[in-house]
């Protein structure tokens, strides 16, 4: 079984950029006292407090097939709903004094911050939270302003996580790594549902009462976070183990990003709206995403120094905005034609590229000095840049809102050149 300890005892939001200590016994009075609003506040949307838990059923690889009609009809029904943009943020994970610390920066302005926890695994973005699990301690934080929203006993280690604003949804591996556990945790840190599984349940995305849940490699699961129960299933040809928001639409993700739209029934033929990267072969052999039932190290590895980052279009015909697509290569990144996979522009960086995104217009690169740099889509010209202020072991970034026009009347620090790559890079 995963563990989950004490699954309503949120930690007060009082550990802000410090390495916080277990609480005290005296503090579950606070605690209950916390539960009997939220409780009312949810009483009329019929969700257990408590952490209502779900087992087995939704995930049951016996499933018959029904051509699609599930995942279709719920998209009509579901189509329209607001989807809200997240943070434009990058957080780096530093060496501290004694605990590993974070440190985020906005990408589209604002002061840099800090906060200090141990970690297990690299924290992730999701909406408009920072999302963290370390020494059994699983916390949430404003991902603009570094703020403690919620920290709570957790087991097992950090997948990944989807949050809307509202409700953050977190994929956990039990530490035996046979089981999966999906929390749906409220802006209080209380488990409003929970999930345990043998299926491998990658990274999810939540939008008000829906959670995706993909799962199997194949499978996205909608679960109904208020009953209890799967509304619907998505069957995909190409292999995703993410979910995510992005550009006010969700998409599955895995070596491509299917759009949850009015094709996703035709998943299981393979004619839903997909983005694929042309096949090309590059140094390090980069991949897009990587699998969403992976943990990944708070310290980057070679393949954090060869990835690819693209934008998935969020409306019109699938494919990928601006056709173009970046794979780096410790310094070196290089602009590719999302069609035909040819080399539009190369760029070399100060320090080796460890993590990225896509945004319209361009892509923010972070790199090992703690620099951001947002290149132009097209040309591959330096558009300006940002710094978490310190070095850094990993980075993380996530780009939802951004666009080209929010960077471009930065300066750019003559500090910080953009390069031609010299000859015989590999490229």
């Amino acid at each position: 079984m995963p563990e989950i300890i004490d699954s309503n005892r949120a930690i007060p939001a009082t550990a802000r950029r410090r390495t916080p200590r277990p609480r005290s016994l005296g503090a579950a009075a606070r605690a209950r006292a916390l539960l009997v609003p939220v409780c009312a506040a949810l009483a009329a949307l019929s969700v257990a407090c408590g952490g209502g838990q779900t087992q087995g059923e939704a995930f049951d690889a016996r499933w018959k097939d029904d051509g699609g009609a599930g995942i279709a009809a719920f998209q009509q029904r579901f189509a329209g709903r607001r989807i809200p943009l997240g943070a434009d943020v990058a957080v780096g994970v530093i060496a501290g004094a004694g605990a590993l610390e974070l440190v985020g920066v906005p990408l589209d302005g604002g002061p840099a911050w800090t906060f200090a926890h141990p970690l297990d695994a690299r924290p992730a973005i999701a909406g408009s939270v920072v999302v963290g699990l370390g020494r059994g301690e699983l916390f949430a934080l404003d991902a603009r302003t570094g703020e403690l929203l919620w920290m709570r006993r957790a087991g097992g280690r950090l997948r990944g996580a989807g949050d809307d604003g509202e409700t953050t949804v977190v994929s956990l591996v039990s530490t035996t790594g046979a089981t999966s556990v999906v929390l749906a945790v409220s802006r209080e840190g209380l488990v409003l549902r929970q999930i345990e599984d043998s299926a491998a349940i990658g990274v999810p995305a939540v939008v008000g009462r829906y959670a995706f849940l993909p799962w199997q490699g194949r499978y996205v699961t909608v679960f109904d976070l208020q009953t209890g129960g799967e509304v619907a299933r998505a069957l995909l040809r190409t292999e995703v183990s993410r979910a995510f928001l992005l550009g006010g639409a969700v998409f599955f993700g895995g070596e491509a990003a299917t759009r949850f739209d009015a094709s996703i029934g035709l998943g299981a033929a393979g004619r839903a709206s997909t983005a694929r990267l042309p096949e090309r072969e590059l140094p390090g052999a980069p991949v897009w995403m990587t699998a969403g039932t992976e943990v990944l190290a708070p310290t980057a590895s070679a393949e954090d120094r060869a990835r690819l980052y693209a934008r998935p279009r969020a409306d019109g015909p699938p494919g990928i905005e601006a056709e173009r697509y970046v794979a780096t290569y410790y310094r070196a990144a290089v602009g590719l034609d999302a069609r035909s996979g040819a080399l539009a522009w190369a760029h070399a960086g100060e320090a080796d590229f460890l993590g990225g995104a896509a945004y319209v217009g361009g892509f923010a690169l972070c790199d090992a000095h703690g620099g951001i740099s947002f290149l132009d889509a097209q040309r591959g010209a330096l558009a300006g840049r940002a710094s978490l202020g310190r070095p850094v072991q990993a980075c993380v970034v996530q780009a939802d809102g951004l666009t080209a026009a929010a960077v471009g009347p930065r300066p750019v620090e003559a500090a910080w050149p953009g390069r031609v790559l010299p000859e015989g890079n590999g490229f």
